[in-house]
């Protein structure tokens, strides 16, 4: 009945396609009334989980590369320098992909806004026994109150700022979260530095991942964020990069091939 009545609205031309459009437009409203609490995070650790995981095993050498500098991280805490215990804060971690670049007895808390993430996560924490499980914290990283002021020693985060509410306050949490001399290592993928084509993709496709789907702004320009360094770090190294991409049906992939990666000193 509800069709019967929406059709009777409807150009003569688009009538062919009617029942289609009303389809389409429906579950449009449903996205966007229930996307970003209910539907967008269980359609991220179900369905985007297993192409994040064809997208890792393409940087993982890249990443090992970036995140080894940190075996040579000391505790700021003199009692685990003694042990040899890193304090480690990830942020939005997923399925728990960065365990393997993590030193032997690193202390890991994390702060994941999805809580469809908590299952996998501990499950791929199995495989990973030289690292001690502090805790998971699901909230936001613009606000992570359960984490105190200068407690960690490095923060981590790959493929978070573009999908947090505010760089800006993702970053002055973790700057103050960070003790004095921490380390925050991030891999960012960011708005496209080399191809204007590339660009309009980016920005035609951010409304379709950020709001409907992914909750992922593919135009952010978080290197620009960082290098401003309206946070205080004392020291900013980062590097813009492409990362390699397949053939076929990864190369949709091509919207999250520019890269900034870097340390940022506290």
């Amino acid at each position: 009945m509800l069709f019967e009545k929406m059709e009777e609205m409807i150009p003569a031309f688009f009538k062919p396609w009617t029942r289609y459009l009303i389809l389409v437009f429906i579950i449009y409203l449903i996205f966007k009334k229930y996307g970003a609490s209910h539907i967008q995070p269980w359609f991220l650790s179900t369905v985007y989980t297993p192409l994040c995981a064809i997208h890792h095993k393409s940087i993982k050498e890249l990443q090992r590369k970036h995140f080894e500098q940190m075996k040579d991280h000391k505790s700021s805490d003199p009692e685990l320098r003694k042990k040899g215990i890193l304090r480690i804060l990830e942020i939005g971690p997923g399925p728990g992909y960065n365990f393997e670049f993590y030193p032997p007895k690193s202390q890991l808390s994390v702060v994941e806004v999805n809580p469809f993430f908590e299952e996998e996560f501990f499950k791929k924490q199995v495989d990973h026994p030289h690292i001690k499980m502090d805790r998971f914290i699901v909230g936001f990283a613009e606000n992570m109150k359960d984490v105190p002021d200068n407690s960690v020693d490095v923060v981590v985060s790959s493929c978070v700022l573009c999908s947090v509410r505010s760089v800006e306050g993702a970053l002055k949490e973790v700057h103050r979260v960070l003790v004095p001399g921490g380390k925050y290592y991030y891999w960012e993928h960011i708005r496209d530095f080399e191809y204007g084509w590339v660009r309009f993709l980016q920005h035609l496709f951010t409304y379709t991942y950020h709001d409907l789907v992914f909750g992922c702004s593919l135009n952010r320009v978080s290197d620009r964020i960082i290098e401003t360094n309206k946070c205080g770090f004392t020291q900013i190294d980062q590097k813009l990069i492409k990362t390699p991409l397949n053939k076929g049906f990864h190369s949709l992939y091509v919207c999250i091939a520019s890269v900034v990666l870097g340390i940022a000193t506290k």
